[in-house]
């Protein structure tokens, strides 16, 4: 790991990790034996660290999940934007380009998002899919029964729908998380890093 700090809080490094920490980076770790960042900032609450981790696989990399891979990057990534987390709008910018095959358009819609730019980024169903990513981040107490029925109304399952709402705020929840402890990107971003048990953050 060498001397770059990792967070603002004392980390506790896998090599010095027993008990309960050292069950949760084995958990975590990815194919290299190497945990990430995100997990070692976590090491002063080791009991949080799977239940975390799972709940995030079992949003965005469930196969269950009806969204199409490339929707649910970019909003999770609108949601670290929003958040200005960049930590995680650098990992899943770069999941959400690799998933839409077209690095030119990919980055061209993540600028537009970072510009406050939300007309013209796709159909319908990824305009609707955006506006409601940006309220229930920024304005989540103006939340209405029409903001459902307008994602219904461009074709939107209400699995999708449901979803989608937990995307959106399980990454407030990273987005947060990460910024207040300070956590510092690693060597690897996106998907190049790809835990043994699940899938690259």
């Amino acid at each position: 790991m060498g001397d770059k700090q990792i967070a603002w809080v004392q980390v506790i490094p896998q090599d010095h990790a027993s008990g309960d920490l050292s069950k949760a980076y084995d958990a975590v770790k990815g194919k290299d034996g190497q945990v990430e960042n995100l997990y070692l900032a976590m090491s002063q609450t080791p009991g949080a660290i799977q239940p975390a981790d799972a709940h995030y696989l079992a949003l965005l990399h469930n196969p269950d999940n009806p969204l199409p891979c490339w929707l649910a990057e970019l909003v999770s990534t609108y949601v670290a934007i929003l958040c200005g987390s960049d930590y995680a709008a650098a990992n899943h910018g770069a999941n959400f380009i690799m998933y839409l095959g077209d690095p030119a358009r990919g980055e061209a819609i993540l600028q537009s998002l970072r510009d406050g730019q939300l007309e013209g980024l796709g159909d319908a169903s990824t305009q609707a899919a955006l506006t409601y990513t940006r309220k229930l981040s920024l304005h989540p107490d103006q939340m209405t029964e029409d903001d459902v029925k307008a994602l219904r109304q461009v074709g939107f399952c209400d699995k999708g729908i449901s979803y989608l709402i937990q995307l959106v705020a399980a990454f407030a929840y990273w987005a947060r998380m990460i910024n207040g402890l300070g956590t510092q990107l690693g060597g690897t971003v996106g998907l190049e890093h790809v835990p043994a048990k699940g899938t690259g953050r």
